[in-house]
């Protein structure tokens, strides 16, 4: 039996359940008005933005995130398969200027590390995506 009109209208959209992982999935949420999309280039990432699950904002009320605030744990971050193959290139960048002669040793160790963990990200963006279905028939 179909909802009445009232009941119907009255029913949220749909929520961002806090993950992206295909370009369709981001079509869909940048096409939802429902929803308020921020792109970081810097972080490479995109903010689905929720007020409520703002990491960038803890104390103060506003209505847009702060992009220079990200936080890897937020649940407003969302992130394609274009966003991971950037933080892989980002990460090799940081490898070749680690094994550079002319890098002090405390600075290679931590280039190495911040390339280590940018590739733990795209690797969970990897296992965690979900991957387009061949049609069965």
């Amino acid at each position: 039996m179909p909802l009445p009109t009232t009941l119907a209208a009255a029913i949220p959209a749909d929520a961002f359940a806090g993950s992206i992982r295909t370009h369709r999935q981001a079509r869909d949420i940048l096409g939802n008005p429902a929803l308020t999309v921020y792109d970081n280039p810097r972080s490479l990432l995109m903010c689905v933005y929720n007020r409520d699950r703002a990491l960038c904002h803890r104390l103060d009320a506003d209505d847009a995130p702060r992009l220079d605030r990200c936080r890897p744990s937020c649940a407003n971050i969302a992130r394609t398969d274009h966003h991971a193959a950037q933080i892989l290139q980002y990460a090799r960048t940081l490898e070749k200027q680690a094994a550079s002669e002319l890098i002090p040793d405390p600075l290679a160790d931590r280039l190495t590390r911040r390339a280590s963990q940018l590739r733990a990200l795209a690797d969970r963006h990897e296992h965690d995506r979900i991957h387009p279905q061949e049609p069965t028939s």
